[in-house]
């Protein structure tokens, strides 16, 4: 892990934890991350120019929209099914819509305050934001996955996890080309963290108040 990412380790196991163990919330889950894996990908596609669009950034798009697709096949593996990305199929509400939103906004503004100019900051913005997501995705997806081994779970993200280390490395090489690409690394990655702690305690308080609602109607 980069030095300026700040893990929530602890949070996303117990998290996850809870989540897995229950086949409703599993898929509320399932869909969210299917949401931002889709969210990444259009986010990614509106970056591009015209007609000077490079290969790597077709092939990352491409497979952030799979990711999206397959996180949705797999929830027939437990018996769940969400036709869309309705606030109500996803957990986290609106910090989960808010998530790479504002975490793109935010990157833009700091770039602008640095006077660069409208298209170095949509390039740069896309490379800052994909690698912090990138970042977090690659503590994300193995306690996911070492959660679902646990649980024996029908549901696998093994293929997931590895596409998104191998995006991580292709942002690192490409911002390595830029200059004071570890200040600007630094800011973002504070930024992301802000808006992951956002969505992480969004969507603990939601699987808590589920819990409690439930144990109230037994």
């Amino acid at each position: 892990m980069s030095k300026d990412f700040v893990s929530f380790e602890r949070e996303i196991t117990d998290l996850i934890q809870h989540i897995v163990a229950v086949p409703s919330l599993h898929g509320l889950w399932l869909n969210t991350l299917s949401y931002l894996e889709n969210c990444g990908a259009r986010k990614i596609a509106s970056c591009e120019h015209p007609t000077a669009v490079k290969e790597e950034m077709l092939k990352h798009a491409a497979e952030e929209f799979r990711h999206a697709f397959y996180l949705k096949t797999q929830l027939n593996r437990i018996g769940q099914s969400y036709e869309d990305y309705r606030r109500s199929h996803l957990l986290g509400g609106w910090a989960t819509y808010n998530y790479l939103n504002a975490l793109d906004v935010k990157t833009s503004r700091y770039l602008r305050g640095l006077g660069t100019s409208l298209s170095e900051t949509k390039h740069l913005a896309y490379l800052l934001v994909t690698y912090a997501i990138e970042l977090r995705a690659s503590e994300l997806y193995p306690i996911y996955q070492t959660t679902l081994r646990q649980n024996s779970s029908k549901v696998q993200v093994q293929s997931i996890l590895l596409e998104e280390k191998e995006h991580l490395q292709e942002m690192e090489e490409a911002l390595s080309l830029f200059p004071s690409s570890l200040t600007h690394i630094q800011a973002i990655c504070k930024l992301e963290a802000e808006s992951c702690k956002q969505w992480l305690t969004a969507c603990s308080s939601e699987i808590f108040s589920s819990h409690q609602i439930a144990n109230l109607t037994k």
